[in-house]
């Protein structure tokens, strides 16, 4: 990489470097094995194992030197610019296995013609991983050692502010869902339903964020400990006529945050990117053009997600680098985006192989967040702003 990237200047103005090399190999192996246990019961067992060898290799200079911030804030005026490298330590390579044996079983009972009952309970996987080698570093210097060690009593909640726990790799996220509901058929299938309680306990939850500071920005994936997620969903599809469909869906979750190390102060707060609820309805209307082979046909369909967290650290405050300057505190609780509605249509006409259509997309200009990433430490939020009303016009063909 050229020396140009370690200069500081109007350009360049951060000097944090962060280089490294990954490599990643996976294996999977499942299978599936069905029984009737009765004319009306049946009982299946899935199985899967997934392997992931991964590793990482860090290819910053160990010469390479910062001098726009003091990264080893030991007064020195030439620091190695990658903070895991202070004190003349070196970032050794790393590899790692991750593996995880999944199995799911599942019972289906035919009730009645019209209604089937299920129930499930599985393991879920996902590989763990590298950070960017030197965030432990990065986070344990301008962060712990200079904002949390700051206000070792108050993190504006009255409670201690304990060190953020990050470190260069992060652990596999494994899960166990049960599921139990049941769905039915009527009207000679014009009328179909379904409706199911579940339950979810996280461990280990992969959570990425943001943090912010003079080193630039800083991209971390932790862990929270373990999390638990229930909820009912429910929908219903019905052909009310031969040509118009109505159909609808909703999902109620709660959630709870019952262990985290990294951040011990979030314990209690729901579970990130989970929305209290969420809902949809909608209409689709089909009406043969006489004489013509054309139908016309237009589709109105409305979703709505309730209130978002995207952060563990909720309806809290919390001590930022502005604070060592006098600035007070971050206040996080307008960081939980606001339960919104969204309406898109469609309307045209279509033929046996092609069709042209009008559509509308947030077609009344609903304002909403997409997303909305607090970086606690730093006192800011990355705003994701949701799409503005689009509308055009589509034309298909099928070969």
């Amino acid at each position: 990489m050229a020396k140009t990237a370690y200069t500081a200047g109007p350009d360049n103005p951060t000097q944090q470097l962060l280089h490294d090399q990954f490599k990643t190999d996976v294996y999977a192996v499942f299978g599936q094995l069905a029984y009737d246990v009765t004319d009306t019961i049946e009982a299946s067992l899935a199985l899967r194992y997934d392997r992931e060898e991964r590793e990482v290799h860090n290819k910053v200079p160990t010469g390479a030197t910062t001098s726009y911030i003091d990264t080893c804030l030991d007064g020195a005026g030439i620091d190695p610019i990658n903070p895991g490298l202070c004190g003349g330590a070196s970032i050794p390579d790393k590899d790692k296995t991750f593996e995880q044996l999944e199995p799911k079983l599942a019972v289906t009972w035919d009730a009645s013609e019209a209604i089937t009952g299920f129930a499930s309970i599985g393991v879920g996987f996902k590989s763990g991983g590298f950070n960017s080698q030197g965030s432990k570093a990065t986070i344990d210097a301008f962060i712990n050692n200079a904002v949390v060690a700051a206000f070792p009593g108050f993190c504006g909640d009255n409670s201690p502010c304990t060190p953020v726990n990050i470190a260069d790799d992060y652990k596999k996220e494994t899960s166990v869902a049960f599921e139990i509901g049941a769905k039915g058929t009527w009207l000679d299938n014009r009328l179909r339903a379904n409706a199911a309680y579940y339950y979810t306990t996280v461990d280990d939850m992969q959570f990425f964020e943001f943090y912010v500071g003079p080193f630039g920005l800083l991209r971390v994936v932790s862990n929270i400990d373990e999390v638990n997620l229930y909820g009912v969903e429910a929908s219903v599809n019905w052909i009310a006529t031969d040509w118009l469909e109505l159909y609808a869906g909703a999902n109620i979750t709660h959630s709870n945050i019952e262990q985290n190390s990294v951040r011990p102060d979030t314990v209690g707060n729901e579970s990130p990117y989970t929305p209290d609820w969420t809902g949809n309805l909608g209409a689709r209307f089909t009406w043969p053009i006489a004489g013509s082979g054309l139908d016309f046909i237009a589709n109105v369909d409305v979703r709505a997600v309730g209130d978002t967290w995207f952060h563990t650290v909720q309806d809290q405050s919390r001590p930022t680098l502005f604070s060592l300057f006098g600035f007070g505190y971050g206040q996080y609780a307008p960081t939980e985006r606001d339960a919104y509605t969204l309406v898109d249509a469609r309307i045209g006409v279509q033929g046996e192989h092609w069709s042209l259509v009008a559509f509308g997309k947030n077609v009344f200009d609903e304002d909403y967040i997409e997303e909305a990433i607090p970086a606690p430490e730093f006192g800011g939020t990355f705003t994701h702003v949701g799409t503005q009303s689009r509308f055009g016009v589509e034309a298909t063909y099928k070969f």
